[in-house]
């Protein structure tokens, strides 16, 4: 403790020496400003000019600038930090001071050398101006000089993408902040206006036609992107240029993640997958789903889970009296509990441990709290493991959805949002076909016509990071230095963000009427061989040098191609160019409900699994088996 209380007392020690310092060189400049004044008024007459020196006039002036110069407190500065609010108070204490002293003189020494004396004064203003700020650009420029040496010697090549208002500003941070070791070195462009210039001394060059050479030339080791408006795919192209030079790639957060409304060089972070999506971000109208959701009571089955988790986000944004957050996992559900404390304090948020398949213990939930709305996340969705469980497959996917639509519409819920899959479109899979069972369900409650409820699926592929991704299981692999495992070279797959796949759900429940099959345009399928070798280079690692790649054969009931839909001429428009609605045959809920009871009978009474694939083939003609075991089923 003494150790401490001692090297506190000598740095307060020496910000108080240098502060000392600062205020006599002002001190001593503002003496040279006052004799160079007065030896210029004289007529460069030493006699003269000495003699006004030594006179009273002299003291009341230093006199007069020391107290402003305290009182404007100028030697508080930060020599790396120098700016514009450092001359303003320059500028104040001087002109302050100065006005003091001209009307002091006047009153004073009326007599004393008549306007000479005055004239002193005014030309001392101007001399001291120029000086003291001089100074001040003085230190800021030895400060920098230093600090790019140390930099040569040090920090690391750097390279912002964007001359303009950001790329200036995160120049600028760079430049005035020394916890960090980028030293940047040049500008990309796309503007061929602003090549061959500079920006604050720096180079701009065109990212395109000059890449390879400013690469060679400063030895460049990172990029750092400074351009707020730029096209998906010029985004991508871009980064992957970076990434197959080995380069590491930077960006700074979203304006409004600045902290106090300024950037922190510690907030720029690694571009992600995210950012290499080769199509533009979903826009969705949060107007529409602000108006629908305020004040109303809504239940998420599977708020635990990925996807679950932040649809419960999205919504406590928009305002609803209250979100409920159904789950059976308990771990999970209490570690979304803690997340969100501060909502759950204010009665925002309840969480609810409980199992979709419990038709009774479900029935007093929604007996309870009477939910206007259900998003209903919950199932099971990874395909290796539903193929070895078919039963459970039935159970959650089946029987849960359908447990909480009859709920639902027993207590006048306005709308029901199931959260479905790409892998319902033609099963290759028990989890596929689960799944479709239950679109054709909600599909055939909605068009009963004897309920209010609204019914609506919505329909994508794989998140980026969700539970069910190779995401995770990549990131592992990569952070133990393990090969990295694919089942198939030419294995394809739609992505999107959690982000948007939730923001997608709640635009659905917005605009649904019943009974429609949202989908979303995902642009082109990514081959996760692709995918592995931007996570390896994101890392900082070379493909096949740092990290290998092992393919391990395809999965049970996995397809190398995921579908939207089987062909796009049963695709229908909406008001939005990114969603679309499925048209897909209707199910007569009769048939439907007989056929679905028989399904969850045969699995809850231990039908071997030969037996209940094929019924669920029955239902879904179109289901196929790839890679299974079931696929005997289809000879």
């Amino acid at each position: 403790m003494s150790s401490g209380f001692r090297l506190r007392n000598e740095k307060y020690l020496a910000a108080y020496v240098l502060r000392l310092a600062i205020l006599g060189m002002d001190l001593l400049l503002a003496l040279f400003s006052w004799f160079w004044a007065s030896f210029l008024l004289f007529g460069f007459d030493w006699g003269p000019a000495a003699h006004f020196l030594a006179s009273w006039p002299t003291v009341v002036v230093l006199l007069c600038r020391a107290v402003a110069f305290y009182g404007f407190r100028t030697y508080r500065v930060i020599f790396r930090y120098i700016g514009e609010k450092d001359y303003k108070t320059v500028f104040l204490a001087v002109s302050v001071s100065s006005l003091v002293i001209f009307i002091l003189y006047w009153l004073l020494f009326p007599d004393k050398h008549g306007y000479r004396g005055l004239a002193i004064v005014f030309v001392d203003y101007f001399f001291l101006l120029a000086l003291l700020g001089g100074q001040r650009i003085a230190m800021r420029l030895v400060y920098d000089r230093l600090k790019e040496q140390r930099q040569r010697v040090s920090g690391k090549p750097t390279v912002i993408f964007g001359a303009g208002e950001l790329g200036t500003m995160l120049e600028r941070v760079l430049a005035h902040n020394t916890q960090h070791d980028y030293r940047v070195v040049a500008f990309f462009d796309d503007n061929p206006m602003l090549h061959r210039k500079q920006l604050n001394g720096i180079p701009i060059f065109s990212p395109d036609r000059s890449f390879d050479r400013v690469m060679k030339k400063y030895g460049v080791q990172t990029v750092i992107m400074g351009v707020r408006e730029l096209s998906a795919e010029r985004r991508v192209a871009f980064i992957d240029r970076c990434l197959n030079n080995n380069l590491h790639v930077l960006k700074p957060p979203p304006t409004e993640l600045w902290l106090n409304g300024a950037l922190q060089v510690g907030q720029l972070s690694q571009v992600n997958l995210e950012d290499l999506l080769s199509r533009p971000p979903i826009r969705l109208d949060d107007a529409v789903l602000a108006g629908a959701i305020a004040g109303k009571v809504v239940l998420v089955t599977g708020c635990a889970g990925s996807i679950g988790s932040e649809i419960v986000r999205q919504l406590l944004r928009h305002r609803p009296a209250r979100v409920l957050g159904v789950d059976q996992a308990e771990t999970p559900l209490a570690e979304i509990a803690l997340s969100l404390r501060a909502e759950v304090a204010a009665g925002l948020f309840t969480p609810l441990l409980a199992d979709v398949r419990d038709g009774e213990r479900m029935n007093r939930l929604f007996a309870i709290h009477q939910p206007a709305w259900v998003f209903h996340a919950a199932a099971y969705k990874h395909v290796p493991i539903m193929e070895l469980a078919p039963e459970e497959a039935v159970r959650a996917n089946v029987q849960g959805t359908r447990v909480v639509a009859d709920l639902a519409v027993a207590y006048r819920a306005e709308k029901f949002v199931m959260v479905s899959t790409d892998k319902a479109v033609n099963p290759a899979n028990v989890m596929g076909a689960s799944k479709r069972i239950a679109e054709m369900y909600v599909q055939a409650l909605n068009f009963a016509g004897n309920h209010h409820t609204q019914f609506i699926t919505t329909r994508f592929g794989n998140v980026l990071g969700s539970n069910g991704s190779v995401i995770p299981i990549f990131r592992e692999q990569i952070e133990r230095r393990r090969p990295v495992t694919i089942t198939h070279p030419d294995i394809k797959r739609y992505f999107m963000t959690i982000s948007e796949a939730c923001r997608l759900v709640l635009e659905a429940g917005a605009i649904g009427l019943g009974g429609e099959i949202f989908v979303f345009d995902m642009g082109e399928q990514v081959r996760i061989l692709d995918l592995a070798h931007r996570m390896i280079q994101l890392a900082g690692l070379v493909p096949g040098r740092d990290i290998e790649i092992q393919f391990t054969g395809l999965r049970p009931g996995e397809k190398l191609y995921e579908e939207l839909l089987d062909n796009k001429e049963n695709l229908a428009e909406t008001h939005h160019p990114k969603i679309f609605r499925a048209r897909v045959r209707p199910c007569r809920l009769d048939d439907i409900r007989l056929d679905i009871d028989t399904l969850i009978s045969a699995a809850a009474n231990g039908t071997n699994d030969l037996d209940l694939v094929q019924y669920m083939k029955n239902l879904v003609p179109e289901f196929r088996s790839h890679n299974s075991a079931y696929s005997s089923l289809d000879k």
